[in-house]
């Protein structure tokens, strides 16, 4: 995503960022992140990076995890009715991003007088 149709300010640091308001259907998205950081933080230990880098990566996954924990909260808030719409919402927007949309089939009618 682009920060006001420009590049991100803060090199695409989401979690860090008072703009990142992910929706529920996120949330696996979020998950998978966290598990990437954490392998990249493994790595650069391994690596013998410097104590910035992994810090740098502690630290995001810290506020990755905090939007979780945050979203769950809010979730937990709302009344279970609410609850149970988010989150079949969250099921069919994940569906549909992934791709997993059957389209419509179309037929093309040929308008009187249009040549072919």
């Amino acid at each position: 995503m682009k920060a006001g149709g420009k590049k991100c300010a803060i090199r695409f640091q989401c979690a860090g960022c008072g703009f990142y308001r992910p929706d529920p259907p996120y949330l696996p998205a979020i998950e998978d992140h966290i598990h990437a950081l954490k392998a990249d933080r493994e790595m650069a230990e391994a690596m013998d990076a410097d104590a910035f880098v992994i810090r740098n990566l502690t630290d995001q996954i810290e506020a990755f995890q905090g939007v979780i924990e945050r979203m769950n909260s809010r979730m937990t808030e709302l009344p279970a009715e609410i609850q149970a719409e988010v989150e079949e919402a969250s099921r069919v927007l994940r569906k549909v991003r992934a791709g997993g949309r059957t389209l419509l089939p179309l037929t093309v009618i040929e308008q009187p007088g249009a040549s072919a």
